[in-house]
C-alpha cells in the first residue's frame, strides 16, 4: 500500500519546462507535496471554502449556507436576518421553550450557497426540505474560520500521467478551494513557501512547509472550538453511538480497506467492530498528555492492526472525531477519521 513520491520543487522552474528525454528522472520531495487525497488537502479546502457552518442555526447543516438577507418565522415569531449578528436572536427564540419544534420557516425564494461558492435558488419549503433530506454527512464541510490564507499563493503542479509540469497563482479563497477540489488523479502539487496566514485572534503566522501549515490550521481548530459553547468530551461522544471510518491515511489513502466496518465503543472500555457477520472485539482508552488527548485503540487479530496506535485528538464534533498518529519525526504520520452512523 506504500506509494513513494520524490519531488524537488526547485526543479519546477528549471527541469519541468525543459525538454525531457527518456533517461531523465523527475524527483519529488514527498514532505512538501500533496495530492487530492492527502490529509492536508481537506484542511486547505475547509479553510478556503465558503463558510457554511456559521448559519447552522437557520438551516441545520454545513452542506450549504443561506444567502442573506433572509426573512424567517420561528415558533410564530418573525425575524429579519440581515447579517450573522442576527443569528443569536434566532437562537434565543429556540431557547425559549423545549416543547416546540424550533423549525425555521423561510420566506421564499431563498438562495443557498455551497462550499464551492456555487449558488442555487429554492422556491418553496417543500423543495428545501427535499434538498436537506438528500444531504449526507456534513462534517467534511465544517469550515475553519479562525484562520485565513493571505494571497497571492503560488502552487507548482506535476502531472505524473503525462509528465507535464506547470504552476498557478491563486488570488482568493474561491480559487484555492476550486483548485484543491478539482485536483485530478496523478496530479502532485506543492505550495511555494513561505506562506502567511492571518488568525482571527493572535495575528499572522508564517509557515515554511506542509508540517507547519498543518500545525497552524489544527491550532486554529482548537481556538475555534474554545471560543464557542462548552467543549465536548471525547469519551462521551465516542460512546454515544456507532461509528464508521470515513478516512484513513497511512502511506496513502487507505479508507477503502475499512468500508463496511461499524464500530461501537462501550463505556467499560471495550469495543466491537462489525463487518457483515464478522465481529472483532477490542478495547479503548483515553490519556491526557497536557493539553492533548490521546485515544488508544486495540483490536484482536490482524485485520485492524493498523488501528493499534495511540491517536492524538485533532478535532471533535458530535458527529466526527479526527485523529492523528505521529511517528518517524513527522515523516510517517497516519490519520484516522471516525464519523457517526
Amino acid at each position: 500500500m506504500k506509494k513513494s513520491y520524490l519531488l524537488l520543487y526547485s526543479l519546477f522552474a528549471l527541469m519541468f519546462f525543459s525538454c525531457q528525454d527518456e533517461t531523465e528522472t523527475i524527483k519529488i520531495n514527498s514532505e512538501n507535496s500533496f495530492t487530492k487525497t492527502s490529509p492536508i488537502s481537506s484542511l486547505i479546502a475547509r479553510v478556503s471554502q465558503y463558510e457554511t457552518t456559521a448559519d447552522n442555526v437557520l438551516d441545520g447543516t454545513s452542506n450549504c449556507s443561506i444567502k442573506l438577507p433572509a426573512h424567517i418565522t420561528i415558533d410564530g415569531q418573525y425575524v429579519y436576518v440581515s447579517s450573522e449578528t442576527d443569528f443569536q436572536a434566532v437562537q434565543n427564540i429556540k431557547n425559549q421553550s423545549s416543547s416546540d419544534d424550533d423549525k425555521v420557516h423561510f420566506g421564499y425564494p431563498i438562495t443557498i450557497i455551497y462550499p464551492n461558492y456555487s449558488e442555487y435558488s429554492v422556491t418553496s419549503e417543500e423543495q428545501f426540505d427535499d434538498i436537506l433530506d438528500g444531504y449526507g454527512d456534513d462534517s467534511p464541510y465544517h469550515d475553519i474560520n479562525c484562520i485565513d490564507f493571505d494571497y497571492p499563493i503560488s502552487i507548482n503542479i506535476y502531472n505524473s500521467n503525462n509528465q507535464v509540469a506547470s504552476s498557478v497563482v491563486i488570488h482568493n479563497d474561491n480559487a484555492l478551494y476550486s483548485f484543491v477540489e478539482n485536483l485530478a488523479t496523478g496530479e502532485i502539487v506543492g505550495i511555494v513557501f513561505p506562506v502567511t496566514l492571518t488568525k482571527t485572534v493572535g495575528g499572522n503566522v508564517i509557515v515554511n512547509n506542509n508540517t507547519q501549515l498543518e500545525t497552524a490550521i489544527n491550532t486554529a481548530v482548537d481556538e475555534c472550538n474554545t471560543s464557542g459553547p462548552s467543549p465536548l468530551v471525547l469519551s462521551e461522544v465516542l460512546t454515544s453511538g456507532t461509528w464508521n471510518i470515513s478516512y484513513f491515511y497511512g502511506d496513502n489513502d487507505e479508507t477503502y480497506y475499512y468500508n463496511g466496518y461499524n464500530f461501537t465503543f462501550n463505556t467499560n472500555g471495550t469495543s466491537i467492530a462489525v463487518k457483515n457477520s464478522a465481529t472483532i472485539n477490542g478495547s479503548w482508552d483515553i490519556h491526557n498528555d497536557g493539553n492533548t488527548q490521546r485515544l488508544d485503540l486495540n483490536f484482536n487479530g490482524t485485520a485492524l492492526e493498523e488501528l493499534h496506535e495511540g491517536w492524538k485528538l485533532l478535532e471533535l464534533t458530535a458527529t466526527r472525531i479526527r485523529l492523528k498518529h505521529e511517528s518517524g519525526g513527522g515523516s510517517d504520520n497516519h490519520y484516522l477519521n471516525f464519523t457517526k452512523n
